[in-house]
């Protein structure tokens, strides 16, 4: 063990040099002045006007992946200008190669040939706006948080493409007013990056070090304004929608009803953005897909709707991987986790200034028959000190009948974290405290975390821990573990335990060769009872190996030792397992093809003991892609769970089906087929989507759902729970 601890200690001290400068400097070495234009741009992709032949030209990239080197083939020219509405940027790719379009969806960028830019305007070193485009002109916008990138954010801006024999090309139109920006900036950060999928390369336009993702601002070098940019007062945009509906259900009459409601966003302050919904209605966003669940415990499923993601890492990001006090996906459920109308929303968020960060919250959601209406409040305010930085939170969920609250239905917490990370990135250390308060609960109500981190190329090592309480409470938030249930008697009991976890992570990365990556990981989980006594230890390592033509091929291994402490059963046959200690082993394998083919695939499988059983697993899917416009899939999942006599075995399967089809970049068809026996569901969900205007949008949604039940002996039997068919129109003023 002291040899180990030599070992890390040795490890945390040592400092990689890399052939680029320190991240302080990044501003200094990697510069672009722009200069406002009178002259009117036609955004067509062509790059003919006078203003782009007499702009500063930003080239000489560098790759980034597969590994990090100087001087980045193809090349790539940026020219950026400005006038009082709009930040103009315009881009030539050299490509003689086919390019690859894999989707025309919006949004789906990494896996196209295109190029992207990041913006830092308030030189957070943390938090940016990313605007990208396809080779086939599609956008990708998207915030850029520490620790994420939110693509389910959008916004109106412009863009088009030019493509010839030797290069493609695009220009932008980004409107200052959708940018958080402060009047007294003249320099904001500025990176690019492009995906030259031929190749499977992604290059920046500055040095970014090879253990971070390509769009880190970080490590943005400096876009330079000849004055600074004014921005625009009274902005604000109108987002009405309008919906009809019908709707079935089994024996029932059919159902036609319509609705309305209203979005809008208001600049309070150039940095500051209020959003506000009334009435809202999500039935265009995308349906989640199901997955299957063999752990003893709930699974975390991300937020898709577009009211809650500007800026949302300033409450989402806070607790823990599976212990977050703020989980926005709580918000327009009941206590029995069915949906339930939201009447209005706030939000106000935005940096305050340069370095404090501020977001304030306010839901209101209609009561349902088991659950009383409910008003939700959030406020964080987060003080950044370079990378690194302090962040406070209240949360309050309160009961409401009519206009009174309900006296004692509250759940509140608070929050406080701070958040150290070194310039370079390579260091990271973390504290948090966190509290719940309820009605006549009064002690072990607390959640702590701590950990540190180090990351360079070759070496990510993470110790972690936290504690969390029995008590710990929250109404707004994930606790993924607190709850466990007794099978026999049919109940819930909630256990507080402490969660440790120790990993390394080592990468060995070629320069030349048909591999690009090996990859060793080591992880380690020990949960204890909240006394420390003995929970849980898992124990797991894996192999990957990554070849340049982007398919991969893996093995794994591990062990968990688990003292079960209420029964518990993973079938629905059998008897339920009885509360004792189960030790058990598994191996893995796996491999994905070439993800640039038109036909791609992925298999694989797992094997080996399962508590006091066997669990024995096989996976596959398929996709094939006609250029540019259409994709079809399929995966398929088979776990096969053999425990003795009486406890029951069962084959649990779950198929995916995903049909999309771009017929031009406004005007999509996708279409997403669901079977899991495990939920006794199958559903399909059709989605056509014509976007009349920018952000305006005309959605046509069929919905048909079904319970899948087991016969007796005989095959299973459906019966549809849900038919509807939904007109959706909302116009973006």
């Amino acid at each position: 063990m002291k040899q180990l601890i030599k070992v890390l200690l040795f490890i945390l001290g040592w400092q990689v040099t890399f052939c680029q400068p320190a991240v302080e400097d990044f501003k200094k070495v990697f510069r672009i002045e722009i200069f406002e234009t009178t002259e009117t741009i036609n955004i067509d992709g062509k790059l003919t006007e006078e203003v782009w032949q007499n702009a500063n030209v930003g080239t000489d990239f560098w790759q980034k992946v597969p590994f990090f080197a100087e001087g980045a083939d193809p090349k790539t020219e940026v020219r950026l200008s400005y006038d009082k509405d709009n930040l103009y940027v315009a881009a030539k790719c050299y490509q003689k190669e086919d390019i690859i379009i894999q989707s025309l969806k919006r949004d789906e960028y990494w896996d196209n040939d295109g190029i992207a830019i990041i913006l830092d305007p308030l030189n957070t070193l943390t938090n940016g706006f990313l605007f990208g485009t396809s080779a086939a002109g599609q956008q990708w916008d998207a915030l850029r948080s520490l620790d994420d990138i939110n693509s389910d954010w959008s916004n109106k801006w412009y863009n088009e493409v030019h493509v010839t024999d030797e290069y493609w090309s695009m220009e932008m139109a980004i409107p200052f007013r959708i940018l958080r920006f402060s009047p007294d900036e003249t320099e904001w950060g500025l990176n690019f990056v492009r995906n030259h999928v031929n190749e499977n390369e992604y290059h920046n336009w500055t040095a970014v070090p090879e253990s971070f993702w390509p769009p880190d601002v970080a490590f943005a070098g400096a876009l330079v304004f000849d004055k600074p940019p004014v921005p625009k007062k009274g902005n604000f945009n109108i987002i009405p929608y309008v919906t009809t509906s019908v709707s079935k259900e089994p024996d029932v009459d059919a159902v036609f009803s319509a609705n309305a409601g209203l979005d809008a966003r208001v600049s309070v302050t150039p940095t500051l953005n209020l959003d506000l919904t009334l009435n809202p209605d999500f039935s265009q966003i995308e349906v989640d897909e199901l997955v299957t669940n063999l752990t003893r415990f709930s699974i975390f499923l991300p937020e898709k709707r577009t009211f809650f993601l500007e800026n949302s890492d300033l409450f989402s990001d806070s607790g823990y991987p599976g212990v977050r006090p703020f989980f926005s996906r709580t918000i327009g459920l009941d206590s029995e986790r069915q949906a339930v109308p939201i009447l209005y929303g706030a939000r106000l968020t935005g940096n305050l200034n340069k370095k404090t960060r501020l977001g304030v919250m306010n839901i209101h959601s209609l009561k349902s028959d088991n659950t009383a209406a409910q008003n939700q409040s959030a406020v964080a305010m987060q003080r950044n000190f370079g990378r690194s930085f302090v962040k406070g939170m209240f949360l309050n969920r309160q009961g409401f009948d009519g206009t009174s609250s309900i006296e004692n239905d509250f759940g509140r917490n608070t929050s406080i974290e701070g958040v150290y990370i070194s310039n370079d990135g390579k260091m990271a250390g973390w504290a948090s405290a966190h509290h719940s308060f309820k009605s006549e609960v009064k002690s072990k109500t607390g959640f702590y975390t701590y950990g540190v981190a180090y990351t360079d190329p070759s070496w990510e090592i993470l110790l972690a821990s936290a504690t969390i309480q029995e008590n710990y409470f929250a109404d707004l938030g994930f606790v993924q573990r607190i709850e466990n249930y007794d099978a026999v008697r049919d109940t819930s009991i909630r256990i507080g335990f402490n969660d440790n976890v120790f990993g390394i992570n080592y990468k060995i990365r070629p320069k030349e060769g048909k591999v690009t990556r090996h990859v060793f990981d080591l992880t380690n989980v020990y949960f204890t009872n909240p006394d420390w006594s003995f929970n849980e230890l898992l124990n797991e390592f894996s192999y990957t190996m990554a070849l340049r033509s982007t398919a991969e091929v893996s093995f794994g291994m591990g062990r968990n030792d688990v003292d079960l402490l209420y029964p518990f059963s993973f079938v629905s046959n059998g008897e339920p397992l009885p509360a004792q200690r189960y030790k058990y082993s598994w191996m893995s394998a796996g491999y994905s093809s070439d993800e640039r083919k038109v036909v791609r695939f992925g298999v694989g499988g797992q094997t080996g003991s399962f508590y006091n059983g066997r669990l024995n697993q096989a996976e596959a899917d398929i996709n094939f892609r006609i250029q540019p416009w259409g994709n079809l899939s399929f995966g398929y999942q088979w776990n096969k769970l053999d425990f003795p006599d009486p406890f029951g075995n069962e084959i649990i399967t779950a198929l995916l089906s995903k049909l999309e089809i771009g017929f031009n970049r406004n005007l999509l068809w996708t279409t997403l087929f669901q079977y899991l026996d495990q939920s006794e569901f199958m559903g399909i969900n059709s989605r056509l989507q014509w976007r009349f205007a920018p952000m305006s949008d005309l959605y046509f949604v069929f919905i048909d759902n079904y319970d899948v039940f087991n016969g007796m002996g005989g095959p299973r039997d459906l019966q549809t729970n849900n038919r509807a068919l939904i007109l959706k129109l909302n116009y973006w003023y």
